[in-house]
């Protein structure tokens, strides 16, 4: 049986799946399963996540870079995003998600990430976003001996959460460029993908939004 996370529209008081009686108010986030959604939507007091998306979402100038030879889902075209091949290194798009061809991916995901790229109420827009890895793996855990030598050197802690570098959302500002364009070029001189990206965004000045480990799994969950 599908479950989808949908949002509130109006105050909603309703048994969550976990059997917890609860009130949702406009704006909250929630899951349901197939038989609810319908009735929800039908009631119009929930937004889907799909519908959120093509009502807020601007694709105008977003996209998906893939790596050369891997080829592109017609999905991630979806929501008027482009999508198309090129080095990890480019960022042809104000808003571009790189994407590694491996991480778990759907069109829904990727236009998230993008929005969380905008401006919101006033506040600056954030410039990279990226998931956590797990809650409890951290840079102490991963890599060689000199790789964790290198980190703790530049950095000053291992004791740093440890991020999924498969999708990176990356807003095409200064700042965001050299930190893409550095860590590119520490991986392809043979450093780790994950300690350098840990010591490129911890050595530089760049707003990045952390999302939680499960965050991607919220939107693909079924």
């Amino acid at each position: 049986m599908g479950k989808h996370w949908v949002k509130a529209l109006k105050t909603i008081s309703r048994y969550a799946l976990d059997g917890a009686y609860r009130t949702y108010q406009p704006g909250d986030w929630f899951e349901c399963r197939n038989q609810e959604l319908l009735e929800l939507l039908q009631q119009q007091t929930v937004l889907s996540t799909t519908d959120m998306i093509r009502k807020t979402f601007d694709g105008q100038d977003a996209g998906v870079l893939v790596p050369k030879g891997v080829e592109i889902p017609d999905a991630l075209r979806r929501y008027g995003m482009s999508a198309r091949n090129g080095q990890a290194t480019d960022l042809p798009w104000e808003r571009t998600l790189l994407w590694d061809g491996h991480a778990a991916l759907t069109a829904e995901c990727a236009a998230l990430g993008l929005m969380r790229l905008e401006a919101e109420d006033g506040e600056p827009a954030w410039e990279m976003a990226a998931m956590l890895e797990s809650d409890t793996r951290l840079a102490r855990d991963i890599g060689t001996e000199a790789e964790r030598a290198l980190t703790l050197e530049m950095v000053g802690d291992l004791r740093l959460p440890v991020y999924k570098i498969g999708l990176v959302w990356v807003r095409r500002t200064p700042a965001a460029e050299e930190v893409i364009q550095l860590w590119r070029a520490a991986v392809e001189s043979g450093a780790d993908e994950r300690h350098a990206f840990l010591r490129t965004i911890y050595t530089h000045r760049v707003k990045l939004c952390t999302l939680p480990a499960d965050w991607m799994g919220q939107w693909m969950r079924a």
